[in-house]
């Protein structure tokens, strides 16, 4: 066997690392909105997968984890209160999540432009 072939406890370490969820860079609690996002709903169903992304959905100025967000949206409006689970920056960008763990085929609102929270007054 050659001298830098992985050992087994090394393999096992790369397959644990590799199906970890990616670390966010920038966690945060609360953010302002700047009140316009995209809404992605991905409906559980035996007979339909994917997700839908509903775009200019309305948002209230302020965002924080705990709150759900009531959120009108589509052709034929329906209301929903989105369960704000997580909150991850990317630099002005933010995706809030339905769920912690999975980042994929989940519900999430990608807000194009959003910054800190203002304090509560």
């Amino acid at each position: 066997m050659p001298r830098n072939w992985p050992t087994a406890a090394t393999a096992a370490l790369l397959v644990v690392a590799a199906s970890c969820p990616p670390v966010a860079a920038d966690e945060a609690i609360s953010i302002s909105t700047g009140g316009k996002g995209d809404l992605t709903m991905c409906p559980y169903s035996w007979a339909y997968t994917g997700c839908n992304v509903y775009h200019h959905i309305k948002l209230p100025a302020q965002i924080a984890v705990g709150d759900k967000v009531r959120l009108r949206f589509g052709s034929n409006p329906k209301q929903y209160y989105f369960p704000v689970a997580r909150i991850v920056r990317d630099g002005d960008t933010c995706t809030v999540f339905s769920q912690l763990g999975k980042t994929t085929d989940v519900e999430k609102i990608e807000i194009a432009s959003c910054g800190e929270a203002s304090p509560p007054q």
